[in-house]
């Protein structure tokens, strides 16, 4: 399977709980380094990249999709091709199983976030889903949005190929807020102009480069 993975986890865990070492340019790392300089960092649970890369693996599925993209050159697709197959390899991402000790995991790493939470991959507003069964259903949803048909597209232009690299995942607080104080407490940390969302008690769950700062 494609891409790196941001440490050696290979289970849903609690931020804190995280082994690294993470990407200093990726939006955990950024979290990481405002933590470490006191900035309160709201509860959250973390998908390590780990999880998607085995469950693409246990299930079989790099073979699988390969095998369903294959005739269709990734250098000039047709996107009536993919139009017809994005809809089967997201129903595929969705319709496998994790592994029961990997649920168990997402469930614990759950336990004390409020009962809406946001799950989104790094620098991705993210959808909403109750904390449980749905948080769980959002996680593979998001997965399964890498093959619609853009993703796709997108990729083969980058000379990527079909499957994804896997990212991280994060689950927090649905009820955001963009927080001035935080941004600048976060971008003084990583030296980097930021915009930053807190949750309720004003602790920061989300940050984002600012536009005027080049990525």
């Amino acid at each position: 399977m494609p891409g790196d993975q941001d440490g050696p986890d290979d289970r849903p865990t609690t931020f804190p709980a995280l082994r690294g070492p993470f990407d200093a340019a990726s939006e955990l790392g950024w979290l990481r380094s405002a933590e470490a300089l006191g900035v309160p960092i709201a509860p959250m649970a973390v998908v390590p990249a780990r999880v998607e890369h085995d469950f693409y693996r246990w299930n079989n599925l790099p073979k699988r999709l390969d095998g369903l993209f294959q005739g269709i050159d990734p250098r000039d697709p047709d996107e009536d091709d993919l139009e017809d197959l994005a809809p089967t390899a997201a129903a595929w991402v969705r319709g496998h199983a994790l592994l029961d000790e990997v649920i168990d995991a997402f469930y614990a790493a759950l336990a004390g976030l409020p009962a809406r939470v946001t799950v989104r991959r790094l620098g991705a507003e993210g959808v909403p889903a109750a904390r449980g069964r749905p948080a769980l259903l959002a996680l593979k949803h998001t997965w399964a949005a890498d093959w619609a048909v853009e993703p796709l597209a997108r990729r083969a232009a980058c000379g990527e190929g079909w499957r994804p690299a896997p990212r991280p995942v994060l689950v927090h607080d649905a009820d955001l807020h963009p927080d001035a104080e935080l941004a600048t407490a976060a971008g003084a940390a990583i030296g980097r102009a930021v915009r930053a969302w807190s949750d309720p008690q004003g602790r920061l769950a989300r940050l984002a480069l600012a536009a005027a700062d080049p990525a």
